[in-house]
């Protein structure tokens, strides 16, 4: 019965109802938009974490394990934090060992890759670039990386076959005036502390990701593994990924004590990093933060409209009081008439988002080069999910309670008689509320 009254009030009322909802609607719209945005964020930049930088298990040189899980550059640049060559006997025995461990678990293991990726200088006439990683590639990495489309091509090849070839970033072949078929030179320092250079020809532009992923050079493993003189077995790091990606923790546990204290050891992906997994997360938690803000603001400015509407009301509530209504019954009705404002809002906000998240989604937002793309890329593609839908909701009938709860209760604690003279006395809501119903209970 309280549902209906509270439906027939909102209908009766439609001109403060549609200023109320359409308040609420803009709240619940940008709640909606801004986690779609967020978790578009969160699905490009684990992606190309994932199949760039790590993988669902990885595993390094003890330099590497040294670093700060803070450091954004820990898996971008190696190079001091890859392996010893003064170790070279116990550097082959760990390797052995390793190699043991992935053979005996192949059934566990979709792929493997043991990545020759370190830091150079690129060269092109008088200008250079720190900013530069070699990314050695076989070609079952190039077919991962261009079949989950963590790479695309503008023009060219990810992976030539003739030798001393490169594919560098939109990025890096704009700001040096670079197309197919042009030189590049590439300084290095190899693990023995040789400073070296060779000169590359690039085949390949592949287009831009976040800003951290447009510093690779790709070049073949065989390529990247003479220039840097790499011995045969040699790696910066190996990139493991599972049938199950849900084992990952288990399975590098198990890697790490077979490798024992040795100058190898294993990690998950997610756990290599703090910035890049956690990114999204951050990203999300900030968001509805400022949105559940925003929406607890609404709720405190609207307490004073809804104490005027329910002044205009008393007697109402004073003769639903007489015939037997009780207290709970009447606020039952008050906090029903905003929480079905708060739903009917909601839905009307949904679907313009959902449109808005099935056009985009597609299509992608063009964010530019610039700083933003280090949310994912270029492009943006939002994500809206039912969690996101959810969380709206639940937010929303948090907002229902905070805007009716001092009002309603200062209402519903009045005596019938002063309800129906509307004669409306002070009531401390939370001292009334914890005699009348904490103590009590």
């Amino acid at each position: 019965m309280i549902t209906k009254i509270a439906i027939r009030n909102i209908i009766a009322n439609r001109r403060r109802s549609f200023l109320i909802g359409f308040v609420i609607f803009v709240a619940a719209f940008l709640l909606l938009i801004a986690n779609a945005f967020v978790n578009g964020v969160g699905f490009q930049v684990n992606k190309a974490y994932s199949q760039l930088q790590a993988g669902d298990v990885i595993v390094g040189w003890e330099s590497l394990e040294k670093m700060e899980k803070t450091d954004a550059t820990r898996l971008l640049f190696m190079g001091a934090n890859s392996f010893d060559v003064k170790k070279e006997t116990e550097n082959r025995q760990t390797m052995d060992v390793l190699k043991g461990f992935l053979d005996q678990n192949q059934q566990k293991i979709e792929s493997y890759y043991p990545t020759v990726r370190r830091n150079a200088g690129l060269e092109v006439g008088n200008m250079s670039d720190a900013q530069f990683s070699v990314f050695g590639l076989t070609p079952e990495l190039r077919d991962r990386l261009q079949q989950s489309k963590t790479v695309s091509m503008q023009e060219g090849q990810l992976l030539s076959d003739l030798p001393r070839s490169i594919a560098v970033s939109q990025e890096k072949a704009l700001s040096y005036s670079l197309k197919l078929g042009d030189k590049v030179n590439l300084n290095v320092i190899t693990p023995a502390g040789e400073v070296r250079a060779e000169q590359f020809t690039v085949r390949g532009i592949y287009n831009n990701g976040a800003g951290w992923d447009n510093w690779y050079g790709f070049t073949s493993d065989q390529d990247a593994r003479k220039l840097f003189q790499y011995e045969n077995g040699y790696f910066d790091i190996v990139k493991i990924y599972l049938n199950d990606a849900g084992e990952s923790k288990k399975f590098a546990k198990q890697l790490n004590a077979a490798l024992g204290d040795g100058v190898l050891y294993a990690e998950t992906g997610q756990s290599a990093s703090l910035l890049y997994p956690t990114m999204s997360m951050a990203l999300k938690g900030l968001f509805n933060l400022f949105i559940m803000f925003l929406i607890i603001v609404i709720a405190i400015g609207m307490r004073s409209a809804i104490r005027m509407n329910l002044y205009q009301r008393m007697q109402e509530f004073g003769t639903l009081r007489a015939i037997g209504y009780s207290r709970t019954q009447c606020f039952g009705i008050i906090f029903n008439e905003a929480f079905f404002l708060s739903i009917g809002a909601l839905i009307a906000a949904f679907v313009p988002a959902l449109l808005f998240n099935m056009i985009f989604s597609t299509n992608g937002i063009y964010l530019g080069p610039g700083p933003m793309s280090y949310f994912g890329g270029e492009y943006l593609y939002p994500d809206m999910q039912i969690a996101d839908v959810a969380l709206a909701l639940g937010v929303l009938a948090v907002f229902s309670l905070i805007a009716t709860m001092n009002p309603g209760l200062s209402l519903v604690y009045q005596t019938i008689t002063d309800i129906m003279n509307k004669r409306q006395r002070p009531v401390k809501v939370m001292r009334t509320l914890y005699r009348n119903v904490f103590r009590r209970g």
